[in-house]
């Protein structure tokens, strides 16, 4: 578990605590940090895509001000249909919001955003919020989390002062989002995409970084960073003090520290293992870009991943960058893996260029014919993101990094970049790490 440094103080011969941080930025709550990538509208059989930051943000801080006073495990009202009517709003079932997350966040998670009652339920995990618009007037309003997958719907009853604005304001901009289709990859799929039905334009961006010196990192991490000793071959430079090892590779832009003499023998509720990470990021002060929650693997290895404009960066795969994730390990109360980038990438960009992305008809030509990833009912989402890509010969002298715009799929739990090279690559089960 994360210490603050020791400092002596020489009037009193004892040593006061003064914490070390890699970052002076503001701490993040949990609703900075767990967010819903994208947002839809389903009306009548169409599908619209709330673009529009200002309305995106408005309604997800309004999420912690929700009052929940009662909660029903509603799974069983739906058949394979029904589930499939209500979720996009058709079949006569109304007009709804459907909030879409990186990852299934845990029902403790949603606890801690939401003021909710201390109420003893099933431990789940959601993918999917559906808020139907058909009840602004109504003093308690329904809101139903959902798992996809498992077909599991919770209905939450909740107060909410906002509610109606928020939800009429998102109605009037419908006519300005860009039309989203349903589609499927294979006649028995029980899974759905939705994707644009034009080419969606967005900004390819080049930043400068600022890369963070290494000492800052061994200040906030190492408990006491006097008994730490430094070695440094090739493009590494290495910290030890004999339990804990901090690597930090220029030519990746990765920061990796681990502790050596613990293991990872504990399994943790993924809720639990979240609000942990967010903590030790506050307090070693790891959040110096817009990091958000993008998944956990098999290893309980959590990632957050860098965020632009909305979209999840992901490092390139023909000319990669380096690093764009925190990625966090617990043993117990330690940190046993910790790893990130070595830079701030900040939100001003030194030039861009317009780039469209394919619309939904080329992107699923592109995925039935491409044979590396066969296995369609492994595809889990489809999303788009940025590239990191970089522009250097040399990449220990990379400063600048470019943002590509790209189609992403997360299959078989990897994020994988989807580019027509794919149509030349062998039958290979990797993705982005």
């Amino acid at each position: 578990m994360f210490q603050p440094v020791m400092q002596d103080q020489a009037d009193a011969g004892t040593k006061v605590v003064e914490t070390k941080k890699i970052s002076s930025d503001e701490p993040r709550s949990l609703i900075d940090v767990v967010k819903p990538r994208e947002m839809f509208i389903h009306s009548n059989g169409e599908h619209f895509k709330v673009d529009q930051k200002e309305l995106f943000q408005n309604f997800w801080n309004d999420v912690s001000l929700w009052d929940v006073k009662e909660i029903s495990d509603v799974s069983d009202q739906y058949s394979e249909q029904k589930f499939k009517n209500f979720f996009y709003g058709s079949g006569g079932q109304g007009k709804t919001l459907d909030l879409v997350f990186n990852d299934p966040i845990p029902i403790d998670i949603f606890q801690a955003l939401f003021k909710w009652p201390n109420k003893s339920i099933e431990y789940n995990s959601f993918d999917r919020m559906i808020v139907p618009f058909s009840q602004q007037d109504k003093a308690n309003k329904k809101v139903y989390l959902v798992s996809y997958s498992k077909e599991t719907v919770l209905e939450l009853t909740i107060e909410s002062a906002n509610y109606r604005n928020l939800m009429d304001s998102i109605a009037a901009a419908q006519n300005e989002m860009p039309h989203y289709d349903l589609y499927t990859f294979s006649a028995n799929s029980k899974r759905d995409f939705l994707l644009p039905r034009k080419q969606k334009q967005l900004e390819a961006k080049m930043f400068f970084i600022e890369t963070i010196k290494t000492s800052k990192f061994k200040d906030a991490l190492f408990t006491d960073p006097s008994l730490v000793g430094e070695e440094s071959n090739l493009n590494r430079t290495v910290y030890t003090d004999g339990t804990s090892r901090l690597e930090a590779n220029q030519k990746d832009h990765r920061i990796q520290y681990q502790h050596r003499n613990i293991n990872s023998s504990t399994v943790f509720q993924t809720g639990d293992l979240i609000k942990r990470s967010v903590k030790y990021f506050n307090d070693t002060g790891s959040f110096t870009d817009d990091y958000q929650y993008f998944g956990i693997n098999s290893n309980q290895q959590l990632s957050f991943n860098m965020f632009m404009d909305g979209l999840p960066i992901v490092n390139g795969t023909k000319h990669p960058f380096g690093m764009t994730s925190l990625e966090v390990q617990w043993a117990n109360d330690d940190i046993l893996n910790y790893k990130r980038p070595n830079y701030i990438l900040g939100n001003k960009a030194s030039q861009s260029e317009q780039v469209k992305l394919m619309n939904g008809t080329e992107l699923k030509d592109l995925i039935v014919k491409q044979t590396k990833y066969d296995d369609l009912e492994k595809i889990e989402q489809i999303f788009p993101a940025y590239q990191a890509v970089s522009t250097a010969s040399d990449q220990d002298q990379a400063m600048f990094v470019w943002l590509e715009p790209v189609w992403c799929m997360k299959y078989n739990g990897k994020t994988v970049i989807l580019s027509h090279d794919l149509l030349t690559e062998g039958s290979e089960n990797h993705g982005v790490e």
